[in-house]
């Protein structure tokens, strides 16, 4: 076990003040402003969710953090500067504080939330207890109860002030006085940056990527790994195959883990059309270009583009946009799985986007083993050879439409066409003089193809 000593600073996100972190908090007021800052989750994952902790000043969430880190023996006693041995803090855990053994001062610990504990990080050690405010409370007043005299700048009436205002009444004048600086700091003193401590295992990280990735892990223990930071291992779990469907649920609504949460076979096939329910792009991606969505996962994920789309459509465009709408509707195109009716969806609802928005899924959608005749008919007017040629090639293809490609200006266009038995033989005959030899030699390669029969000739029949 070693012992992470942390000093943490950054400015509020409304004023710009200093803004000292001495505790893992997922908000905190300002100091000078009392704005609220949140912090969250992600926050304190980015800053101290590394195994490999070093100092540093990075750009998180629009504003710089300065991050101040020193390995130790153990934690050090705010007061006196003695070790506190990480064992006696451990021990003390449920206490909430442990004693310094040189000078007895307590020294607030604290287990951190479970995805920390999982992590190996089992403790936080002398944290600011003025930070640590319960839910939704605001930053206690150290010397709340014991009033100040304070002179009225008015009238010069004597008045009690106990900091729980910077502007107050007088009683005398009922003039409003401001608290000056020297007086509100005895309330609230400014707050510095001071270092407080994570106990770390760290070999924890290394095993959780063991048990992660081991076929006998049980159910329960790949939940709580699940939330482990280190994103490897929240991987290991996505793929496993004994781990739970709730667990697989949650992890796939993750952009960084859908992919493999939606390849697990463990996945239940009911679980599916529910994550596209939900709507979020990077699912939608990875369910439209997915071979074992099952057709209600797919309807859903048509449904939803075509919401997107809809002139009455009142979701984040941000977390919907046109990017992601084109990267669904090319994996519809592409995936073997897509029906009929999907393709025919993804051909009209690309239609109705703007032109310079439009995918070229036409040749994925003429080479589709389920696109229908009608779909088939339209692609055949497309602009690009290549798709008329994959029309021309395709067997739901309509004769009429494959006898009019068959005067295609292009040769590749018609050199497919000659390659189709279905032709009537004057259309054959035609394609076996045609200008190039390509068409030619396919036309007559035909087993369709008109040959002359001294037999038939001679006999009939």
């Amino acid at each position: 076990m070693r012992t992470i000593a942390v000093q943490l600073r950054t400015s509020c996100s409304e004023c710009g003040s200093p803004l000292p972190l001495n505790a893992m908090v997922p908000s905190l007021a300002c100091p000078a402003c009392s704005a609220r800052n949140e912090l969250g989750d992600d926050f304190w994952i980015e800053v101290l969710g590394d195994d490999d902790l070093g100092s540093a000043t990075i750009l998180l969430q629009g504003r710089d953090v300065a991050l101040g880190v020193v390995v130790r023996d153990a934690p050090a006693c705010a007061a006196c500067g003695a070790d506190i041995p990480a064992e006696s803090a451990l021990a003390a855990a449920d206490a909430g504080g442990v004693a310094c053994p040189g000078c007895g001062a307590r020294a607030l610990v604290r287990v951190p939330p479970p995805d920390w504990v999982i992590s190996g990080f089992p403790l936080l050690i002398g944290e600011d207890p003025l930070q640590l405010p319960a839910a939704g409370a605001t930053v206690p007043v150290p010397n709340a109860g014991r009033p100040v005299a304070f002179n009225c700048p008015t009238c010069g009436g004597v008045l009690q002030v106990d900091g729980t205002a910077r502007v107050v009444q007088c009683g005398y004048c009922s003039g409003s006085a401001y608290l000056p600086d020297d007086l509100w700091h005895v309330f609230h003193p400014v707050p510095v940056t001071r270092p407080w401590y994570l106990l770390h295992e760290p070999r924890a990280r290394k095993q959780a990527r063991r048990e992660a990735q081991d076929p006998a892990t049980a159910p329960e223990r790949l939940e709580a790994l699940s939330r482990h930071l280190d994103e490897e291992v929240r991987a290991a779990v996505a793929r496993h195959p004994r781990a739970p469907a709730a667990t697989l649920r949650r992890l796939a609504e993750d952009d960084s883990l859908a992919s493999d949460a939606l390849d697990n076979p463990a996945l239940p096939r009911e679980v599916w059309p529910e994550l596209a329910a939900a709507g979020r792009p990077w699912i939608l991606r990875k369910i439209a270009g997915s071979p074992q969505a099952p057709p209600d996962a797919l309807r859903i994920t048509i449904e939803q583009v075509a919401a997107r789309l809809s002139d009455d459509w009142t979701g984040d465009e941000d977390a919907f946009d046109m990017p992601d709408v084109g990267d669904v509707l090319e994996g519809l195109a592409d995936n073997p799985a897509s029906s009929a009716e999907i393709l025919a969806q993804v051909a009209r609802l690309n239609a109705q986007r703007d032109p310079d928005d439009r995918g070229d899924y036409g040749e994925a959608l003429a080479k589709h083993a389920s696109t229908p005749a009608a779909l088939l008919a339209d692609l055949a007017r497309s602009d690009d050879d290549s798709v008329r040629a994959a029309v021309a090639a395709h067997p739901r293809t309509a004769p009429q439409v494959l006898e009019a490609l068959a005067g295609d200006v292009e040769w590749n266009v018609r050199e497919a066409v000659a390659k189709r038995a279905e032709l009537g033989p004057e259309t054959l005959k035609r394609l076996g003089k045609d200008d190039d030899s390509s068409v030619r030699e396919a036309a007559r390669a035909n087993p369709s193809y008109p040959r002359f029969s001294l037999r038939k000739m001679l006999f009939g029949g």
